[in-house]
């Protein structure tokens, strides 16, 4: 960040200049609410190892992380909470999410109880072993801002959502967690045929708490750590051209890990 005579924003992913409305759109915000006089210019760098697009989050990580860097470069001193607000809004009016920003805010593995930004919505959560490990495998993304603005999307995921919600709360468990995921990308009819044909791969081999990663052509499976090489295994053969890797569950949630400033 510096100062400039002109109002200037650059945004890279990994390197490359992108246009990242989310982002442009989270600077503008908070350069207007900066206390200190001139204009300034911004470049936001984003550096990420999930594939982007396809459903794993990455436009609410990154919408985290320019709102809560911002905040603290600016001096604008605004709360948790506010901080989120800005994220989420930002990720609402471009259609790249509705939830993430919320669920990201608090880690773990969470329910979306009650719609809204952090602060207003709530969020819950789901006890878990913390031997348990994530395995995802993409092929490639899907639009979210398509999903989201296609009625008959729209009018499945609210038919289905609701119930589904209401069933976790009333089995708060990973696995139950699991299984109506599956059951919600089947009812919504959002597998492709080859989402179907690498969850049922898992399936022959025992690993049935698997499903789609909303949006994008992406399967993800949960099992504890010394299983995730056999699930890998069968995603990478599953997967041959795209990506396929690890994680484990954070149970932190968005926060400042390093900020530097160019002077």
């Amino acid at each position: 960040m510096e100062k400039s005579s002109h109002a200037v924003v650059e945004i890279s992913i990994n390197g490359r200049i992108e246009d990242a409305p989310v982002t442009r759109s989270i600077v503008q915000q908070m350069l207007k609410s900066g206390r200190e006089a001139g204009v300034r210019r911004i470049e936001v760098k984003h550096e990420t190892h999930i594939p982007v697009g396809c459903g794993i989050g990455s436009s609410g990580a990154g919408a985290w992380g320019t709102a809560l860097a911002l905040n603290q470069l600016l001096d604008l001193h605004l709360t948790y909470d506010r901080v989120g607000q800005i994220a989420h809004r930002s990720e609402v009016e471009n259609q790249t999410g509705l939830g993430t920003v919320s669920a990201q805010q608090r880690g773990g593995i969470e329910i979306r109880t009650e719609p809204g930004a952090p602060g207003i919505g709530h969020v819950d959560q789901i006890p878990f072993d913390p031997d348990l490990r994530v395995v995802c495998s993409s092929q490639g993304p899907i639009s979210t801002k398509s999903m989201l603005s296609n009625p008959k999307v729209r009018t499945k995921i609210n038919q289905y959502g609701g119930d589904m919600v209401k069933k976790i709360r009333e089995d708060a468990s990973p696995e139950e967690l699991m299984h109506l995921s599956r059951a919600f990308s089947e009812k919504t009819m959002l597998l492709s045929q080859s989402l179907k044909e690498g969850l049922q791969l898992l399936d022959k081999k025992g690993y049935t708490t698997s499903s789609m990663a909303l949006f994008g052509e992406t399967l993800f499976a949960i099992g504890l750590a010394d299983q995730t090489e056999e699930i890998l295994r069968i995603l990478k053969e599953w997967n041959k051209k795209g990506e396929t890797f690890t994680a484990n569950i954070d149970s932190i949630g968005a926060r400042m890990v390093e900020c530097e400033q160019d002077e």
